[in-house]
């Protein structure tokens, strides 16, 4: 009687709750431990193939007396080739009940941290705990259950926080989102979001790149804000102490932030460039290593300021959208908050309460909220 062996493309041992799964390259990588085993839709799970063919020793579990698979949900055998079953579905592989099952939604049962490390997911990811300072994860629907703590969430799709998001004193806590992002409070972070951001409470000592239109609950300072379309602030926009807060309404804010990207590689090349240039400018190009060195980053600066001028352009053609573009603030706006409707600007230098700041011709105007207009993203 021919018998057959079940030879797997993950591993169907697979531990996530083992102390450390790093392999390779990432094994000097403290915040990398492997703690899921990812599947893409098409991809080739198990094959089944005579016994006799397979060399060397095998295990004993995965000897069969006929040619089929212990095939579980969202797995299917290839009609093609009947001796592979693949994956229907992005999520991970694992067995479940003695069958190869792949599942969408990843639950991480704790805090994302040493015992986890980062998590990369082709699914969807609820996290019940928190995600701790200098760790990330990244999957297409992220919720997190705690807070998001000096870490850093990536969505393809939305992001929610339940916790609340706070950066730490370094520049890498970040929340980006393809979609939506919703969370209570915000506190020196980085958002980028592609749809529109809902926060319920404060936002303070952030940058925010928002894709549609933003709305925070009660309080924003000391923040800059970037908005392609309406921003809403419930209670107070601004400070006493005119901490500056800035809030730029009408631009696509992905090309805004290639531009500061460029800027400060333009910045940091003109320095290098002065230094080289102190040294070695007054000899021809080809003269040593620093005067090609100098003739190359010249040339490279030449090329980031067209790319910067090539986007600019494009920021240009936005400004047909800025006519839809509101402030409304029912609170209070202090003085020192500066207001940028395309290329319209606006410094508060007195309190405004129940504004309204919008475009009308080149300038911005202050008029009282008519009553009945509620904030962006509400449906009116």
């Amino acid at each position: 009687m021919a018998q057959y062996y079940l030879k797997h493309f993950f591993d169907p041992d697979f531990d996530h709750l083992a102390t450390d799964k790093r392999q390779g390259d990432n094994e000097s990588d403290l915040y990398s431990m492997g703690y899921v085993q990812n599947a893409i839709k098409g991809q080739i799970l198990a094959q089944v193939v005579p016994l006799q063919d397979v060399p060397g020793g095998v295990d004993v579990r995965f000897i069969r007396d006929a040619p089929d698979f212990p095939a579980g949900p969202n797995t299917y055998v290839d009609p093609a080739h009947p001796d592979y079953l693949l994956a229907s579905s992005n999520g991970y592989v694992f067995y479940n009940n003695g069958r190869i099952t792949i599942k969408h939604l990843l639950n991480v049962r704790q805090d994302v941290s040493f015992q986890t490390g980062n998590i990369f997911f082709v699914g969807d990811m609820c996290v019940h705990g928190s995600v701790r300072a200098g760790f990330s994860v990244q999957a297409s629907d992220v919720r997190i259950k705690g807070l998001l703590e000096g870490g850093i969430a990536r969505a393809r799709k939305d992001l929610l926080v339940e916790g609340g998001a706070r950066g730490g004193a370094g520049k890498h806590c970040v929340m980006d989102a393809g979609g939506k992002i919703h969370v209570p409070f915000v506190e020196k972070m980085q958002v980028r979001g592609r749809g529109n951001i809902i926060v319920e409470k404060y936002c303070l000592y952030s940058s925010v790149y928002g894709g549609a239109n933003m709305m925070v609950g009660e309080q924003l300072y000391g923040c800059t804000v970037n908005v392609y379309g309406s921003v809403y602030v419930g209670k107070q926009l601004g400070n006493k102490a005119a901490l500056a807060t800035k809030v730029f309404l009408g631009y696509n804010p992905l090309n805004i932030r290639n531009v500061e990207k460029i800027e400060a590689l333009i910045a940091s090349i003109s320095t290098s460039i002065t230094h080289l240039k102190n040294v070695a400018g007054h000899l021809p190009p080809d003269t040593n290593d620093m005067t090609r060195k100098l003739a190359n980053l010249t040339e490279e600066r030449e090329q980031l300021k067209k790319r910067r001028d090539v986007i600019w352009q494009g920021l240009h053609l936005d400004e047909q959208n800025t006519q839809n573009c509101n402030l409304l603030v029912p609170g209070i706006v202090y003085p020192g908050v500066e207001i940028c409707i395309g290329r319209a600007y606006m410094n508060i230098e007195r309190p405004y309460e129940n504004s309204l700041f919008r475009l009308c011709y080149d300038d911005i105007i202050v008029q009282p909220i008519p009553p009945g207009l509620k904030h962006p993203g509400s449906g009116r």
